[in-house]
C-alpha cells in the first residue's frame, strides 16, 4: 500500500514538472523547459522504476545543483558578453515596434472624437463606441475594431451615443469606475491612425512618425525623411549620430571586460574599490584570527574558572542574525544621537566621512568574524597533544617560544583552509556593506556608482540594479566573473602557500 502511494506521488510530481516545462517552452525559455522535462523523467525513473538506492539520494541534490548554481553561473557568463542593460532587453523586432508605437504625433487639423464607453453583452469586454468619419460608427479596443451599422446606433442631439446593438452603454458612474481600463486602450485604424482616450468623453487621434523598411533594414522619419540604421550596439542611429530608444540585446564580445581597462569612468572608481576590497578582507581575517586566537588561548588556560560561561558569552555575536547586528550597529554609529557618540561625548561622522565609515565597517565585520575565529582556534588548540607542550617545557622552552614555535604553527596548519574560506567570504561580504553604509560615502567622480566602503561585489550590485545612468547587467555580469576569478586565484594561492593539501593527498 505504501509503495503504491509512493508511485502515485512520484508520477503526480513528474506530471507537475512536465506542466512547468510546458509553461517555460511556451515562454521560449528553452533551457528551463528542457531541464524540467529531463528532471521529470529522472524522478519517475529513479523513484518509480529503478531499484537502485544511491540514485534516490543523488538525483535531488544533482538537479538542485544544476538549477540553482550551474545554470545561474552559466547565464551570468552569457549575459557578460551582451549589452543587456536598460533600453537593451528586447529583441530587435520588439524594439523597432516599440519605437514606432512610442513615437506617435497628433494628427493636425483633426478635432477630438467623442466616444461612449460600452460593454459587450456576450464577452463583457470594454469597448469604445465612436464615429469616424461622420456617420461611420465603430466599436473598438486594443484587441479588435468592429464596424457598426448606422441603424444599430442611437444618437442624441449633442452627438452622444446612448445605444448600440450588441453592447450596453455604461453610465457616467460606471465609466468612472472603468477609467483605469480606458487608459490602456489604444485603437489602431487602417490608415495608420491611433485613437486613445484623452479623458472620459473624447479620443485623441495620433499617427506614427516612423515607418520601417524591412528590405533596407532602416527606420524612416516620415515628416523629414531622415533614415536610421542599426549599429553594433543594438540601436538605430541617424546620420547625425542621434540614437533611438529602446535598443535591443546583441552580442558585444569582450567589450564589457575590456571596458574595465579602457573606460576611465569605470576604471577610476574600480581601482579604488578593488584596493579597499583586498585591504578590508585581509585586515579582517588577520585581526579577527589574532583576536580569536588570543581569546582561545586565554580561555584554554587550566587556571581559569567558569570557562564555559565565558565561551558562551563570546559566541553570542555568532548566534545573533548578522542582519540584526548590522542594523543595530548602524544605529549605534549615528552621529550625535548614536549611543557611541553620546557615551563618549564626541562628534564623529561615522557613516558620512570616508575614513570613519571604513573604521565603522571594520569594527562591525570584526564583531561578526571573531566568534567564528574563536571557535576554530579553540578547537585547534585543544587538538594539540599535551605531550608536545610538556616535552617543550622540559626542554626549557619559554611560554613565548612554546606559542610561536609549537602552538601557532600547529593551529595555522589546522585552520588554514578555514582562513582561506574566511578570506573568500570577506571578499564577498555584501550584507555588511549594503546594510551599514550602502557603500558610501559616494565618490564624487563615480556617477553615484561607487563609494569609499564599496567592495567589488557591492559595486557590481550598483551597476546591475542601482545605477544612475541605467542598470547595466552585461557589465555587472562581467565584473562578477572577474570577482570569481579573483577569489579563485587568491584561494588557490593561499591553499598552496600553506601546503594544506598535503594531508588530503
Amino acid at each position: 500500500m505504501r509503495q503504491k502511494f509512493m508511485f502515485v506521488v512520484t508520477y503526480a510530481f513528474g506530471l507537475v514538472l512536465l506542466g512547468m516545462a510546458g509553461k517555460f517552452v511556451e515562454n521560449k525559455s528553452w533551457f528551463l523547459g528542457f531541464f524540467f522535462v529531463i528532471s521529470s523523467g529522472l524522478i519517475i525513473y529513479v523513484y518509480a522504476i529503478s531499484k537502485k538506492i544511491p540514485g534516490k539520494y543523488l538525483v535531488p541534490g544533482l538537479l538542485l545543483l544544476v538549477l540553482f548554481h550551474i545554470y545561474p553561473a552559466f547565464y551570468s557568463g552569457v549575459v557578460a558578453f551582451t549589452n543587456d542593460s536598460n533600453g537593451h532587453q528586447l529583441s530587435k523586432t520588439q524594439a523597432i515596434d516599440a519605437i514606432i508605437t512610442d513615437s506617435k504625433i497628433p494628427v493636425q487639423g483633426l478635432a477630438p472624437i467623442k466616444y461612449s464607453t460600452a460593454q459587450a453583452t456576450d464577452t463583457k469586454e470594454i469597448y469604445l463606441i465612436f464615429q469616424f468619419p461622420e456617420n461611420v460608427f465603430w466599436a473598438g479596443n486594443s484587441d479588435s475594431l468592429v464596424p457598426l451599422n448606422v441603424a444599430d446606433v442611437n444618437l442624441t442631439n449633442t452627438g452622444e451615443i446612448t445605444k448600440a446593438t450588441g453592447f450596453r452603454v455604461l453610465t457616467s458612474a460606471e465609466t468612472v469606475e472603468a477609467s483605469s481600463d480606458l487608459q490602456n486602450i489604444v485603437i489602431e485604424l487602417k490608415d495608420g491612425i491611433w485613437l486613445t482616450p484623452s479623458d472620459l468623453n473624447y479620443l485623441e487621434a495620433s499617427k506614427q512618425s516612423f515607418r520601417y523598411s524591412t528590405q533596407r533594414d532602416e527606420l524612416i522619419e516620415i515628416s523629414t525623411g531622415t533614415t536610421y540604421h542599426p549599429n553594433d550596439n543594438g540601436q538605430m542611429v541617424g546620420s547625425s549620430g542621434e540614437l533611438l530608444y529602446p535598443g535591443w540585446k546583441v552580442n558585444v564580445g569582450w567589450r564589457n571586460f575590456t571596458s574595465v581597462v579602457r573606460d576611465e569612468e569605470i576604471r577610476r572608481p574600480l581601482a579604488a574599490v578593488l584596493a579597499w576590497t583586498l585591504f578590508n578582507a585581509i585586515l579582517i581575517v588577520v585581526i579577527g584570527f589574532l583576536f580569536g586566537l588570543i581569546l582561545a588561548l586565554t580561555f584554554n588556560s587550566p587556571h581559569l574558572r567558569s570557562k564555559r560561561i565565558y565561551r558562551m558569552i563570546f559566541i553570542v555575536p555568532l548566534a545573533i542574525p548578522s542582519v540584526l547586528s548590522v542594523l543595530v550597529w548602524s544605529g549605534l554609529f549615528a552621529t550625535n544621537i548614536g549611543v557611541i557618540d553620546r557615551l563618549l561625548h564626541i562628534h564623529t561622522p561615522w557613516l558620512t566621512n570616508s575614513f570613519w565609515a571604513r573604521i565603522a565597517v571594520l569594527i562591525v565585520e570584526l564583531w561578526i568574524t571573531f566568534p567564528y575565529m574563536f571557535l576554530i582556534s579553540t578547537g585547534a588548540i585543544q587538538a594539540i597533544p599535551n605531550e608536545i607542550i610538556e616535552a617543550a617545557e622540559i626542554d626549557g622552552a619559554t611560554a613565548l617560544k612554546s606559542f610561536s614555535q609549537i602552538k601557532l604553527p600547529l593551529v595555522l596548519r589546522t585552520v588554514a583552509p578555514l582562513l582561506v574560506a574566511s578570506l573568500a567570504m570577506a571578499l564577498n561580504n555584501f550584507g555588511v556593506i549594503y546594510l551599514l553604509t550602502g557603500g558610501g560615502p559616494i565618490f564624487p567622480n563615480s556617477n553615484g556608482n561607487a563609494g569609499a566602503t564599496d567592495i567589488l561585489i557591492s559595486y557590481t550590485y550598483k551597476l546591475a540594479f542601482n545605477s544612475q545612468e541605467g542598470n547595466n547587467y552585461g557589465l555587472a555580469s562581467a565584473l562578477s566573473i572577474l570577482n570569481f576569478a579573483l577569489i579563485a586565484l587568491i584561494s588557490i594561492y593561499g591553499l598552496r602557500r600553506m601546503k594544506t593539501m598535503e594531508g588530503v593527498n
